[in-house]
């Protein structure tokens, strides 16, 4: 697979491990230099053809994003180094949307900490969120009212903080880019706002520590030894349908057209899969579902498997109507 990229590869082995899993049965990358598809799949004598393209834009920022490959060869060598507490395999950090990664230090040095210590005893195939400290403001605008408007992650929190609390207030919680998965660690952040909160007069700022929440994962056994960072441009929003719809119809069609050439070249495929890479904070938050509800059947109707891969997992978005193996017996 020479010409896919880090993030490609990583989606394809994610697939992989995830079909093998859900069909009881091992899928293997394939190399297969002529093929018409992205990648190749191999199931005893079956074949995949996989299409792999990106939920955002590619032309709003060419190429790798900037700081994620110098990051990558960092904590690469960090797996790779003698006496390391990181056992030797292929991991993924996944970048929240929005973040940019630091290019200067000390930021970089102390990003590469904690994600080396968030890779360290992961199990092929297990993901665990990392913890990074980060400042929000907080300023009260006014005894009246009992209200916090919040730009940034904690907005989805905006009531939750508000309930009860003496004034009105502004936070500034742009550098949030990702909560935790844990209801019970977002109250926590939440209280911390409204402790702090509660301790101002009108026209006072203030600080207030927490923490942003990645993703880092590692990959099935047979990827490649190394760390792949997995970041979409800072200025894609993970919720603009818009250009989901627009990638979603794109990488479809790219899937349809790389069909027609492998059969027109004798090249044997029995199921046509289509990972996407998801630009979200967490999977649930995927909009390639509703995408897809939106499309007439007939433009996918030759895809078999479609599949978002996005905050270290794999979610199904349309299921096969038949498998090859099924129709065997």
């Amino acid at each position: 697979m020479p010409d896919l990229s880090s993030i490609h590869v990583a989606a394809l082995h994610l697939l992989s491990s995830w079909m093998s899993e859900r069909y009881f049965r091992t899928f293997r990358p394939l190399d297969v230099p002529a093929s018409a598809f992205d990648a190749v799949l191999q199931q005893r004598d079956r074949r995949v053809g996989v299409t792999i393209g990106p939920l955002w834009d590619a032309d709003i920022a060419p190429g790798p994003i900037e700081g994620a490959d110098d990051l990558a060869a960092l904590l690469t060598a960090d797996v790779s180094a003698e006496g390391s507490s990181i056992e030797r395999g292929a991991y993924a950090v996944w970048v929240p949307p929005k973040a940019a990664l630091p290019t200067t230090e000390p930021q970089v040095s102390n990003l590469r900490v904690i994600l080396s210590h968030g890779l360290s005893g992961l199990r092929p195939g297990e993901q665990r969120e990392v913890r990074l400290p980060l400042t929000l403001v907080l300023a009260k605008l006014a005894d009246e009212g009992a209200y916090v408007s919040v730009t940034g992650g904690l907005a989805p929190e905006w009531t939750t903080m508000s309930e009860g609390l003496p004034g009105s207030f502004h936070l500034d919680s742009r550098a949030l880019h990702r909560l935790p998965e844990e209801r019970a660690e977002i109250d926590i952040i939440v209280s911390r706002v409204r402790d702090r909160a509660a301790l101002l007069a009108p026209g006072e700022v203030t600080d207030v520590q927490v923490t942003d929440t990645w993703t880092v994962s590692r990959l099935p056994d047979g990827a490649t030894e190394g760390v792949t960072v997995i970041a979409a441009p800072p200025q894609v929003d993970p919720l603009d349908g818009t250009i989901v719809r627009r990638m979603l119809r794109r990488h479809v069609q790219r899937a349809v057209a790389q069909l027609e050439a492998a059969r027109a070249g004798g090249e044997q495929i029995d199921l046509v899969a289509l990972v996407l890479v998801g630009a979200v904070a967490h999977l649930k938050d995927e909009l390639a579902t509703a995408a897809l509800r939106g499309m007439n059947p007939a433009s996918y109707g030759t895809v078999d498997l479609i599949a978002v891969v996005a905050d270290g997992g794999v979610r199904q978005v349309l299921q096969p109507r038949a498998l090859p193996w099924e129709a065997a017996h």
